[in-house]
C-alpha cells in the first residue's frame, strides 16, 4: 500500500459537514464529500475511506500514490454531531476524483497500539448509500469467489447530477386510468430468444428492457409495477434444484442489502454509477412513451441476518433496536423471511422516507407497491397500529406528493395483519391496495365453484364493501388474477396443485383455487386446452371488465407457464419471458388482450370510474336464488359522447351447462367478444367488425363469457332501464332451465350412436357429468319418436344466421327534434264534426289537462289534447298507443305521425313525440291527433313533457286517454260474478289497470271467503296473491293464472279462502307477459274484505270445540298418570325385565339409559331390516314426568371423535320429524301406557373388507316434554349417546404421565365436547395429581429447592460446558430425567388448555352451567397454578403460559359482567331482548373476551357523535370486529345500539366501566407479576401495582412478585399497593422485609404515605413501598 495505516493526506481537510442529506454525496461541482450516519447511543464513530489501486488522481494526495491506500477518520461529538447523527465532510485538492472511493461506518471499536480501530473492528454498511462496488450483470448468481460483501463506493457526481432527461416529464396519470404490467427487469429480457441488440451486454438489464417497450406500448400497457430493482444478493439461496442440480438463485429479490442503490447485476456496464444511469434511462423513455415506473419496494424486511449466513453488517450494527422489532432481544418474524423492520420507530421512519423521496424526486419513479405493507403499520410491540407514524410521514411529505402509494395490505401475522380494505392513509384517503379478495373471488367463480355470484358481482363492481366505508374510490382497489407470488394464468387453469420441488423445499401455497379443466399439467387433448384457453380469457374479461384499476402478470398475455411451480423466488430460467412463445399467440391470445384493454378504454367511462356503481350504471339480469354459476349484467356509460348507446351486456357461463342469454328486445344486440369461439372470432378488432345478433336469446356454452353492445339514442335509455330492470327482478329461471334440458338432450337423441362428447357438457373428469351422460345414452332406448316430433316443432337449436355490423342511424338531437322543419310544408289542422266526448278533465295544481275525441268525417277519430298553465316555453306531447288493454305503448303509424297538429310527430323506440302550439285565446295550447278507421287503437297513454328536466302526469300513472268501446261483455260477466255471491257478505271494487277494467268481487260467510275477479285485458295474466295482515305484511303467497270467461274477451279467477286464511285486505299483484309486474301505483293492489258474523261465530265456535277436546285429553292423561304413577317403580321394574327380549333384537347393537331427574329409562337397540338397518328407541318414563307427549330431540353423529350434532339426513326422518336447524330435528314419540317407541330407518355403507355396517355411526339425543318444558338427559347431566359402530381401536399415548395424558384425551374424546367448568376442573385435579405424585420422596426435594440455585442452574450448566467440569456434578441426572417428564406433561397441559383458549375444542352449549359455578371453577384453577408456580421453580415457564389461557374472568369476571347489569338498571334500560344492550349482557354474563373493550370503546363513539352509526362500526373495525365477529359469539350481539335516556350519564357510566374493566382485568392480578413485560417499566423504575383488599397479598408474595423484584437488578423498583390492610400485619412485615433482604435489596422507605417517595428515587438499587389510605 501506498499509504501508511491511517495517517491523514496533508491537503486532505476535514469540516464539520452537514446531517442531510443522508449517506455519501459530493458536492455538485466537486471538491467536496459529505458523508453523514444515524449511530443513536454511539460515543466513538470512525469514517474507513479505502483508495482502490489505480484510482484517478490518487497522485494528488500527499503520501499517497498508484497504488492506493487507506484511511481512518475520527469524528468530533462536539462538532462532528447533530442529534443522533453524525457527519463530517472531506475538503479534496484540486485535480482528485472521489469517484470510487470506497468506504465504511466503525462504531465504538477497539483501538490498537497506533491508537486506530483494530483490524477485526466490524465495518458497517452505510444504510443511506448511493452507490456500492458489488458486481455487474455478467456475474449474476455467482459463486465461487469471495462471499457477497459490499462496501459502499462514493458514487459518480455526474450520475447524480448531470444525467439528461432530454426535457421528458413524468406522465403524471390518474390512478383509475392504469393499466398496470408486473414484470421482472432480468426475467423481461434474460431468454435468448429476446433478439435484443448486443444481447450478451443488455439481455436482462435495464438497457434491454428498453428495447421491449414496444411489446408495452402494443398491449396498451401504460404502468409497469417493477418487481426489486435495488441492490440485493442472489445468491442468498444455498439450494440446488433437484431435479437437474442446477444452482438456484434468489431471483425475486426480496432480500435487500441497501435501498438506495439500484441493482448493479440488472447493469450492462461494469463502473461506478453505471446502474443509477441505467435506471435512469430506463425511466426517461417508459416516461417518453407515457408509461409510469413504480417500485416494488421491501421495506418490512431486510437480507440482514434474515435466513442463513452473511458476512456484511449494517443496520442491525447501527441500532437493532430502532431498525428492527424485537421480542426479548431476538428478532420478531411478522415477514416470514427472519426479521421486522421496526418502520414505525422514528428514526427508522425517517431513513424509510429519505429513501423513498430519492427515488421520487432524484430517479423520477411515479410510484410505490409496498410488501407486506401490514409490517409497516406495527410498533415497537408488534401490534398493528391504524395511526401509524410511518405512514403519516410520508402523507406529509413535500417529496412524495405526486408519488402514488400501493399496499399488499396483509403479512404473516393472521388475523391482525390482513388490512385489506382497512389500511390506513395516514391523512386524506389515497393509498391503494392489492385486492387480494377480488383475486381469489374471481377465481373461485369462473372455475365453478358455488355461492361466489353475489361476491362476484360485489367484486367487479369496484369492492365498495372494502373500499367505500373509509373514503377511498373504485380505483383504489388494484383488480389482478395473478401476481409473481402463485401461478401464471396458464398454470392456474392447468393444475390443481402446486409442483415445487424444484425449489428443494415444501413452499409455496396449498390454497391457490386452481382447476386443471381435466388433466394435470401440460397434455395434447385438444378438449382440454380449448377449455383452458376458454377460461383464460374468461379472467382476462373478468379482469379487465370491473371497476378498479388491473394488474397482469408478465407473461400472462400469451400464457406463460412455470410448470406448476407456484413460488418462483428462486428459479431464474423458469421465470423468463418466452419471446418465441409471444410470437406464436401474436393471433391468438395475445391479440385477445390487446383488444380486451383497447376495449376497456374504449368505454373508460364504465370501468375508469372515480365513483361506486349505482342502479343507474349497472342493471342486473341474474337470478340471485339461483346456486349456477350464470351471472348476466348490463352496463351503461352515463358520460358517452357521439353516437349514442344503451349500453353493454356482459354474461358469464361458469359451470358445466349450455345456457341461454336473453336479450332485452327492441334493441339491435351486436356480439363483440365469445370466449368459446376460436381466434380471431372471440373478440371484434373493431365495431365495424362487430355481428349483429338477429335472434332473441343467446346460446353461451359451457365455461365462456360474452360482451354485447347495444346502439340507441340517449333519450330510450330511461325507458330501457325501467324494462331491464323489471327482467331483472323478475327474471323466469324455470324458462332458462327447460331450455338447458331441451338443448342437452337433444344434442343427445340427435347424435350419432356411441358415447357423447363430454368435454361440450362440462368438466371432463367430473363425476357428476359422467354420470348424467351415461343416464341419457340409456334414456336413447326407452324415447320414443314423440320426442323428435317435439323437438323439431320447437325452437330451432341451430344459431340463426348472424348478420354483419350495420350502424344505425343517427338519431336527431333534441334541438333538431323541436325546430320545424322549414322544407317542409306544415300540416293542415285535422277537422272534427260533431260533439266531442272529454275523455281527461284533470288539474295539476295550478295547471290543467284535457283530451276531447272528435269524430271525422270518414269514420275515424281526431284526439285534441289542451293543456294550460305550463308557460310559454317548449311542451312536448310524448305519447304511446294502446293497441290492446294491458299492452304497453307502442308507434304511431307513418300516416298518423305526418298528420298530426301542429307538426309533425316524431317517433322514437315505443313512443312518439309531438310539439304543443302557442297558447290560443283561451289560454290552452293543442296538440291535435287524427286516427283513420284502419288503425286499431284501444286507448292513448301519454306525459306532458317540460325540457330539460319537467315531466307531468297524474300521480303515479301515465294519461290515459281511452276510446270509448262497443258495449262490452264486460259488464255482464261483472254481473254474473256479483249475483253467484248473493246471500253472502259482499264488497265490490274496481280499477282501471293499463287501459282495461279489473274488477274484484269479495265475499265472506261461515265456511271462510271467496274473491272472484273478472277483466277485459287481453293478454296473459297471473295473479299473486295473499292475505294481508295490519302492517300491510303479506300472510302468505300464491299464485294463479287468468282463465277464459264464457263471455268473449273476458277472463276471470276464482280464489277461495279457509275461514283461518281470511283477514281484512286481500293483497295481489298482476303479472303481465315479459315478467312484468304491475301494482296499484306504488303498493300493492287492496281489495277489502267485508265483515260477516256468521264468520266470526264460526271461529268461535270452533276455538271453542277445539279448547273442548284438548281439556279432555288433558283429563284423560291426568287420570291415566295418576293411576300409572301409583306403581311406577312396578312397571319400570317390569320394563326392565323385559329388556333381554329388545337386546335380542339389538343384534347389531344394544344399550340402555337411565334418565336425568329419575324420569325412567330409555333402550336403543339396533337391528339389521332388509337392506338397511332400524334403530329402535323404546322408552319407560314416570307420568309426572312425561306428560301427555314426548319428542326425540336428536341429531347423527359422524365420529366417534367429534360428537358435534348433524342434522339427519331426510331419507333417516320418521313421519311427523321436523327440521330444527342444521344440527338438529325433533321426531314424536309413539305413547301407549307410559311406553315411548320410535323406529329410525339407517342406510347401508359397505366397508372396505365388504362388511355392511350402519351409514351413520352414531345418534346423540335428549328427550323433550313440551308440556312440563323439561329437557331430559343422561342421569350424568350429559347427552344420551349412541353408536351402531365397534369404534376404532384405541392408540394411547405411550410417553411418561400415561395415565394423565390418556385422562385428557378420553374427557375430550368422549363426550366430544365438555363444558368450560369441566374442562378447567379436569385441569385443576390432574394438577393436584401431578403435584402429589411429585411432593413425595426424593422427587420433592429435587423439585424444591432454593431461588438462587434455580436462578443459576442454567449458570452451572454453562459452567459445566466449560473450564469447570467438576461444575457437571452438580445437575443430578435423575433430576433430569423427572424434570423432562414434567415438561412433557406440562406441555399437554397448556396445549390443551390454549386449544380450548382458541376454540380449537369446543364446549358444551346444551348444558346450563351457572356463571358463578364456571367463575368459581376458573379461580379455582388459577389459584392451583399459582401454588404450583411457587412450589415447583422448573415448571414456572409452563404455568405462566398456561395460567395465560385460562383468564377468562373468574370471580372479577363476573363483576365486570354485573356491572353492565347494573349500568343498565341505573339508566331503566329494560333487560328484554330484541336491542344491543342486553344483547351485550347477554353475551358478557356467558363470557368476557378481549373484543369486549373494542365493542365499549365503539359505543362510546356512538354516543359521543350522536348515534352516528358509522363511527361505531368504524372503532369495531379498528379493532378487528366484524359484524360476522359479533354474530359468532356463543350469544350473538345483532342488533345496533341506540341513544336512549340521558346520553351524557351513559357516556360516564361507559367510561367508568371502562376503568373498572381495566382494574379488574380480564386474567387474575397475579398473572401480571408472572413476567416482566407486564410490568409498567419507566427509565426510573419498575413499578408494580394492585388494586386488591388484601387478602390475596400473600399469594401474590408467594406466586413470585418479589422474585421478580429482585431478578431485576438493572434498574430500581417500586412497589405500590392500594388499600392493602395486612401492612398493618406485622408478622408479614417481618416477612416482606427478610424477603427484600435475603435478596440484596435495600428499602428506602418503608409503609410511608404517597408523598414520601418524592425526590427518593434514584439511580441505588433501591425499593420504594408505598400504602395508600382506604378510599372513603
Amino acid at each position: 500500500m501506498g499509504q501508511s495505516g491511517g495517517k491523514m493526506p496533508g491537503n486532505l481537510q476535514l469540516a464539520k459537514g452537514e446531517p442531510r442529506p443522508k449517506g455519501c454525496c459530493e458536492s455538485p461541482k466537486g471538491g467536496e464529500v459529505n458523508f453523514t450516519i444515524d449511530a443513536p447511543g454511539r460515543g466513538s464513530v470512525w469514517l474507513y475511506l479505502l483508495l482502490p489501486e489505480g484510482h484517478e488522481g490518487a497522485s494528488t494526495l500527499e503520501g499517497v500514490d498508484s497504488s492506493g491506500g487507506e484511511l481512518y477518520v475520527q469524528l468530533d461529538p462536539s462538532t462532528n454531531k447533530t442529534g443522533d447523527t453524525w457527519h463530517v465532510k472531506l475538503t479534496l485538492p484540486g485535480g482528485f476524483d472521489p469517484k470510487g472511493a470506497k468506504y465504511m461506518w466503525i462504531l465504538d471499536p477497539k483501538l490498537d497500539q497506533h491508537g486506530l480501530p483494530e483490524a477485526n473492528a466490524v465495518r458497517i454498511l452505510d444504510p443511506c448509500a448511493k452507490c456500492l462496488d458489488s458486481r455487474y450483470a455478467k456475474d449474476w448468481n455467482k459463486r465461487g469467489g469471495p462471499k457477497f460483501s459490499p462496501m459502499a463506493v462514493v458514487p459518480d457526481r455526474r450520475a447524480i447530477y448531470e444525467f439528461d432527461w432530454q426535457g421528458v416529464k413524468p406522465p403524471n396519470l390518474h390512478l383509475k386510468d392504469l393499466v398496470i404490467y408486473e414484470a421482472h427487469v432480468r426475467g423481461f429480457t434474460r431468454n435468448p430468444d429476446s433478439k435484443l441488440q448486443d444481447w450478451d451486454a443488455t439481455a436482462g438489464t435495464f438497457l434491454g428492457f428498453i428495447q421491449k417497450i414496444p411489446h408495452l406500448l402494443k398491449l396498451g400497457i401504460n404502468a409497469v409495477e417493477l418487481l426489486p430493482v435495488y441492490e440485493f444478493d442472489e445468491t442468498a439461496c444455498p439450494r440446488k434444484n433437484p431435479e437437474n442440480g442446477e444452482q438456484l438463485c434468489n431471483f425475486w429479490g426480496y432480500s435487500t442489502v441497501n435501498f438506495f442503490v439500484p441493482m448493479q447485476r440488472f447493469s450492462s456496464r461494469d463502473r461506478i454509477g453505471a446502474a443509477i444511469v441505467g435506471f435512469k434511462t430506463l425511466v426517461r423513455e417508459l416516461h417518453r412513451q407515457g408509461i409510469e415506473v413504480i417500485l416494488d419496494v421491501v421495506f418490512n424486511h431486510t437480507a440482514e441476518g434474515a435466513w442463513g449466513e452473511h458476512f456484511w453488517h449494517s443496520w442491525a450494527a447501527i441500532a437493532k433496536n430502532r431498525y428492527y422489532i424485537l421480542s426479548n432481544g431476538q428478532d420478531t418474524n411478522y415477514t416470514g423471511c427472519g426479521n421486522t423492520v421496526n418502520a414505525n420507530d422514528p428514526m427508522c421512519s425517517d431513513w424509510i422516507v429519505e429513501c423513498l423521496s430519492y427515488w421520487v424526486d432524484e430517479m423520477h419513479v411515479d410510484g410505490f407497491r409496498f410488501d407486506l405493507a401490514s409490517a409497516l403499520t406495527r410498533g415497537n410491540d408488534g401490534k398493528v397500529s391504524m395511526d401509524p407514524l410511518l405512514i403519516k410521514k410520508m402523507a406529509n411529505e413535500p417529496k412524495l406528493k405526486r408519488a402514488k402509494f400501493i399496499a399488499e395490505a396483509w403479512d404473516c401475522s393472521w388475523p391482525d395483519g390482513y388490512l385489506v380494505g382497512k389500511f390506513p392513509s395516514g391523512g386524506p384517503p389515497r393509498w391503494a391496495e392489492w385486492n387480494g379478495i377480488f383475486r381469489d373471488t374471481i377465481r373461485c367463480f369462473i372455475k365453478g365453484d358455488e355461492g361466489k355470484k353475489g361476491d362476484f358481482a360485489t367484486r367487479i363492481c369496484g369492492s365498495s364493501d372494502l373500499f367505500k366505508h373509509n373514503g377511498r374510490k373504485p380505483f383504489h382497489s388494484i383488480n389482478f388474477i395473478t401476481a409473481h407470488d402463485g401461478f401464471t394464468l396458464k398454470d392456474l387453469v392447468s393444475y390443481n396443485g402446486k409442483h415445487n420441488t424444484c425449489n428443494g423445499e415444501n413452499s409455496g401455497d396449498d390454497h391457490n383455487n386452481s382447476w386443471n379443466c381435466g388433466h394435470e399439467g401440460d397434455t395434447g387433448d385438444g378438449g382440454v386446452n380449448h377449455l383452458r384457453s376458454r377460461q383464460i380469457r374468461n379472467f382476462m374479461v373478468a379482469l379487465f371488465m370491473s371497476a378498479g384499476t388491473p394488474m397482469i402478470l408478465y407473461g400472462d398475455e400469451y400464457g406463460r407457464s412455470q410448470r406448476g411451480c407456484n413460488n418462483g423466488w428462486c428459479q431464474d430460467a423458469r421465470c423468463w419471458f418466452s419471446w418465441s412463445d409471444s410470437e406464436k399467440q401474436e393471433n391468438n391470445l395475445m391479440r385477445f388482450v390487446r383488444l380486451l384493454i383497447s376495449l376497456r378504454k374504449q368505454y373508460a367511462g364504465i370501468f375508469n370510474r372515480e365513483e361506486f356503481m349505482s342502479n343507474k350504471d349497472i342493471w342486473w339480469r341474474v337470478h340471485w336464488d339461483d346456486p349456477y354459476n350464470y351471472i348476466c349484467y348490463v352496463l351503461h356509460d352515463h358520460h358517452a359522447t357521439g353516437q349514442g348507446y344503451a349500453g353493454l351486456m356482459v354474461a358469464f357461463n361458469a359451470g358445466h351447462e349450455v345456457r341461454c342469454c336473453d336479450l332485452p328486445q327492441d334493441k339491435p344486440w351486436y356480439r363483440i367478444i365469445d370466449t368459446n369461439l376460436p381466434a380471431p372470432k372471440d373478440i371484434c378488432e373493431n365495431e365495424a367488425s362487430s355481428v349483429k345478433i338477429t335472434s332473441q336469446s343467446y346460446v353461451m356454452q359451457p365455461y365462456s363469457c360474452i360482451v354485447l353492445k347495444t346502439y340507441s339514442d340517449k333519450k330510450s335509455i330511461k325507458e330501457y332501464a325501467r324494462t331491464d330492470a323489471e327482467y331483472g327482478a323478475h327474471q323466469d329461471i324455470n324458462r332458462h332451465m327447460k331450455e338447458v334440458i331441451k338443448r342437452r338432450m337433444s344434442m343427445e337423441f340427435t347424435s350419432s350412436t356411441g358415447t357423447p362428447h363430454i368435454q361440450d357438457i362440462g368438466k371432463r373428469q367430473s363425476n357428476e357429468a359422467m354420470e348424467r351422460m351415461q343416464s341419457m345414452v340409456r334414456m336413447r332406448s326407452l324415447m320414443s319418436g314423440a320426442f323428435m316430433d317435439a323437438i323439431e316443432e320447437g325452437e330451432s337449436l341451430e344459431t340463426k344466421k348472424e348478420e354483419a355490423f350495420q350502424p344505425p342511424p343517427r338519431k336527431p338531437s333534441r334541438e333538431q327534434v323541436q325546430k320545424k322543419p322549414s322544407k317542409l310544408p306544415l300540416p293542415a289542422k285535422p277537422a272534427t264534426g260533431g260533439e266531442g266526448a272529454k275523455v281527461i278533465d284533470t288539474d295539476l295544481g295550478d295547471k290543467r289537462v284535457e283530451a276531447i275525441l272528435y269524430p271525422d268525417g270518414a269514420e275515424g277519430r281526431v284526439l285534441e289534447v289542451r293543456a294550460k298553465g305550463f308557460g310559454g316555453g317548449e311542451l312536448i306531447f310524448h305519447w304511446g298507443l294502446i293497441e290492446s288493454f294491458g299492452a304497453g305503448w307502442s308507434n304511431a303509424p307513418e300516416q298518423v305521425c305526418n298528420a298530426s297538429w301542429p307538426d309533425k310527430t316524431k317517433t322514437f323506440p315505443g313512443a312518439n313525440q309531438t310539439v304543443f302550439s302557442d297558447a290560443e285565446d283561451d289560454g290552452f295550447r293543442r296538440v291535435m291527433i287524427p286516427f283513420p278507421r284502419n288503425v286499431k287503437v284501444k286507448a292513448v297513454n301519454f306525459v306532458l313533457h317540460q325540457p330539460p328536466k319537467g315531466w307531468h302526469k297524474p300521480g303515479h300513472q301515465d294519461f290515459t286517454a281511452e276510446w270509448p268501446q262497443a258495449e262490452s261483455l264486460f259488464s255482464a260477466a261483472a254481473d254474473r260474478a256479483t249475483e253467484a255471491e248473493s246471500g253472502k257478505s259482499v264488497r265490490t271494487t274496481r280499477w282501471k289497470v293499463r287501459g282495461g277494467n279489473l274488477m274484484g268481487v269479495g265475499a265472506v260467510w261461515a265456511e271462510g271467503a271467496l274473491v272472484h275477479f273478472v277483466t277485459d285485458l287481453d293478454t296473459e295474466l297471473m295473479l299473486h296473491y295473499g292475505p294481508g295482515d295490519a302492517y300491510n305484511k303479506w300472510v302468505f303467497a300464491r299464485s294463479e293464472n287468468f282463465r277464459s270467461a264464457p263471455e268473449d274477451g273476458v277472463k276471470e279467477i276464482v280464489v277461495k279462502l279457509k275461514p283461518e286464511e281470511v283477514t281484512k285486505k286481500f293483497m295481489f299483484v298482476l303479472k303481465f307477459p315479459g315478467n312484468t309486474w304491475v301494482k296499484d301505483g306504488a303498493d300493492d293492489f287492496k281489495l277489502w274484505l267485508p265483515e260477516d258474523e256468521s264468520l266470526v261465530q264460526a271461529r268461535l265456535s270452533k276455538e271453542a270445540e277445539k279448547e273442548a277436546k284438548a281439556q279432555a285429553k288433558k283429563e284423560e292423561v291426568k287420570q291415566k298418570a295418576q293411576k300409572m304413577a301409583s306403581n311406577f317403580d312396578q312397571q319400570l321394574q317390569q320394563f326392565r325385565q323385559s329388556r333381554p327380549e329388545r337386546k335380542q333384537s339389538g343384534k347389531i347393537h344394544f344399550q340402555s339409559i337411565t334418565l336425568s331427574e329419575q324420569a325412567g329409562d330409555v333402550d336403543v337397540a339396533c337391528r339389521r331390516a332388509g337392506d338397511g338397518f332400524v334403530v329402535q328407541i323404546t322408552g319407560f318414563l314416570h307420568p309426572d314426568k312425561a306428560g301427555s307427549s314426548a319428542l326425540l330431540h336428536w341429531g347423527v353423529l359422524n365420529d366417534f371423535r367429534d360428537r358435534h350434532w348433524h342434522c339427519p339426513p331426510e331419507e333417516c326422518l320418521p313421519d311427523g320429524s321436523k327440521i330444527m336447524d342444521a344440527k338438529a330435528c325433533q321426531t314424536p314419540f309413539e305413547l301407549d301406557d307410559g311406553i315411548l317407541r320410535l323406529d329410525i330407518s339407517l342406510p347401508t355403507s359397505t366397508m372396505s373388507d365388504g362388511a355392511c355396517v350402519p351409514a351413520i355411526p352414531g345418534m346423540a339425543f335428549v328427550i323433550r316434554v313440551p308440556e312440563k318444558d323439561k329437557w331430559l338427559k343422561c342421569e350424568d347431566g350429559k347427552d344420551c349417546v349412541a353408536f351402531f359402530r365397534d369404534p376404532p381401536a384405541k392408540q394411547g399415548w405411550k410417553g411418561g404421565w400415561q395415565e394423565q395424558v390418556n385422562f385428557i384425551i378420553e374427557s375430550e374424546t368422549k363426550w366430544g365436547h365438555m363444558t368450560l367448568m369441566h374442562r378447567y376442573n379436569n385441569c385443576r385435579d390432574m394438577i393436584q395429581t401431578w403435584s402429589s405424585r411429585s411432593n413425595t420422596g426424593e422427587a420433592a426435594m429435587r423439585r424444591m429447592p432454593s431461588w438462587s440455585a434455580t436462578f443459576n442452574k442454567d449458570a452451572l450448566r454453562r459452567a459445566s460446558w466449560s473450564r469447570l467440569p467438576s461444575a457437571s456434578l452438580l445437575i443430578d441426572p435423575e433430576e433430569e430425567k423427572s424434570e423432562e417428564q414434567d415438561d412433557e406433561l406440562w406441555s399437554w397441559i397448556f396445549v390443551w388448555q390454549r386449544f380450548s383458549f382458541m376454540r380449537l375444542l369446543d364446549w358444551q352449549r346444551n348444558y346450563n352451567t351457572k356463571p358463578r359455578e364456571l367463575a368459581g371453577a376458573t379461580d379455582s384453577l388459577a389459584n392451583k397454578i399459582c401454588s404450583v408456580w411457587k412450589e415447583y421453580p422448573n415448571i414456572r415457564l409452563w404455568a405462566r403460559w398456561t395460567l395465560a389461557t385460562i383468564g377468562r374472568g373468574g370471580n372479577q369476571g363476573q363483576a365486570i359482567r354485573d356491572e353492565i347489569l347494573h349500568i343498565m338498571h341505573r339508566n331503566k334500560i329494560p333487560e328484554t331482548k330484541g336491542h344491543f344492550y342486553e344483547e351485550w349482557h347477554q353475551k358478557l354474563h356467558n363470557n368476557t373476551t378481549p373484543d369486549d373493550v373494542g365493542i365499549c370503546k365503539a359505543l362510546l363513539a356512538f354516543l359521543r357523535t350522536g348515534g352516528k352509526m358509522e363511527e361505531y362500526w368504524k372503532v369495531l373495525h379498528d379493532h378487528g370486529i366484524t359484524k360476522e365477529r359479533l354474530a359468532s359469539y356463543e350469544r350473538s350481539i345483532t342488533k345496533e345500539p341506540y341513544m336512549h335516556g340521558d346520553a351524557g350519564r351513559l357516556i360516564m357510566e361507559f367510561e367508568n366501566y371502562l376503568s373498572f374493566r381495566a382494574r379488574k382485568g380480564e386474567t387474575p392480578v397475579v398473572t401480571s407479576f408472572l413476567s416482566k413485560s407486564t410490568l409498567l417499566r419507566t427509565q426510573e423504575c419498575l413499578i408494580f401495582r394492585s388494586d386488591s383488599n388484601g387478602e390475596d397479598l400473600e399469594g401474590f408474595a408467594g406466586a413470585g412478585l418479589f422474585e421478580s423484584i429482585c431478578a431485576t437488578s438493572d434498574i430500581p423498583c417500586m412497589v405500590r399497593f392500594h388499600r392493602l390492610r395486612l401492612l398493618t400485619d406485622h408478622s408479614f412485615r417481618q416477612t416482606l422485609l427478610s424477603k427484600l433482604a435475603e435478596a440484596g435489596r435495600a428499602v428506602e422507605k418503608a409503609f410511608g404515605s404517597p408523598q414520601d417517595i418524592e425526590g427518593c428515587v434514584d439511580p441505588q438499587d433501591r425499593i420504594f413501598i408505598v400504602q395508600s389510605r382506604p378510599q372513603v
